[in-house]
């Protein structure tokens, strides 16, 4: 590709990101608009417009490319077809998607991408007993690739296949956080909550993530460190005050450290949140009476009684 149009394309994306939009924009288009009999220009072009999430954009521009040059290399041409699968996939057009992938395999292209794209279409539809052979046959082309490893790994817990999940791991020397986070699920799912805990207190060392203080507080709960447990939750809550899951737990934290007042404040929070979640709502109403807080109580047990009788009617249907 010239670089001289390469450094137009990054001056503009420059440009947008430092919130001077406008005008990075039009020199986009600018590009779009005299750049066309160089599709290799256009090709980055469409990545930076699907990257800016400009998906109808990106779209247009890689089938009208497509259509202007019929004799492009086959090389190139499954680079756009590759590119508009992937978009489709965002837009959730899987049959558009499918189309395109299986016509590159049928074509006998054979490369990482097309599998982890088709990994990606069949995990969408939660057809993960699927994805997970399309990641394997990835993984076999690109056999040092942490990423596509750490993925596979996490298919393999979705499916149950822990000892495949950990097999996975193994495999990467150098922990990142995000390998560790997953080491830390595999551990916490075969019941193993000291390991878990220390892989996830690990993955904190090297970043401070929601997911990290969320497992690691769960396994010191679950390990009876109550206060250890609260402070990670309560610190999970000042990165993401809306982390869902982090309020039953902290509720249940408080109740077992003998705060119920807390407990109730953190539980009329999910609920505030959460919405429909019949268990934890009757869960409130009895931890208000037990309280004394009876009138707090007969306005859960409404909400409780008439999402109730939603959720019935709805099954009914």
């Amino acid at each position: 590709m010239p670089k001289k149009w390469l450094q137009v394309i990054n001056e503009a994306v420059k440009k947008i990101e430092e919130n001077e939009i406008e005008l990075g924009i039009k020199v986009l288009q600018k590009v779009q608009e005299h750049g066309k009999q160089l599709p290799e220009v256009m090709l980055y072009l469409a990545d930076v417009w699907y990257q800016l999430g400009h998906l109808e954009e990106a779209t247009s521009l890689l089938k009208e490319t497509v259509a202007l040059h019929p004799a492009m290399n086959k090389t190139l041409l499954t680079e756009f077809h590759l590119l508009l699968a992937e978009i489709a996939l965002d837009e959730g057009e899987f049959e558009r998607a499918q189309e395109l992938l299986y016509e590159l395999k049928e074509s006998g292209f054979d490369g990482v991408q097309l599998y982890l794209l088709l990994a990606d279409l069949y995990a969408a539809q939660e057809l993960e007993e699927v994805a997970v052979k399309y990641l394997e046959k990835a993984k076999e082309l690109d056999p040092d690739n942490v990423e596509i490893a750490s993925a596979l790994g996490e298919m393999y817990i979705q499916l149950g296949q822990f000892d495949n999940a950990q097999v996975m791991l193994d495999q990467i020397e150098m922990p990142s956080a995000a390998s560790l986070l997953f080491h830390g699920r595999t551990l916490a799912q075969g019941g193993d909550f000291e390991q878990a805990y220390a892989a996830f207190a690990q993955a904190l060392e090297l970043e401070r993530t929601a997911e990290g203080l969320y497992g690691a507080g769960l396994m010191a709960f679950h390990l009876g460190q109550l206060e250890a447990a609260r402070g990670l939750i309560e610190e999970l809550l000042v990165i993401d005050e809306e982390y869902v899951a982090a309020f039953p737990l902290l509720s249940d934290i408080y109740l077992s450290l003998g705060k119920t007042d807390m407990a109730i404040d953190k539980l009329i929070r999910y609920v505030d949140l959460s919405g429909f979640d019949l268990e934890h709502i009757q869960r409130l109403i009895a931890l208000l009476l037990q309280s004394g807080r009876y009138d707090e109580a007969k306005q859960y047990q409404k909400m409780f009684e008439s999402w109730n009788e939603a959720e019935t009617g709805l099954e009914q249907e």
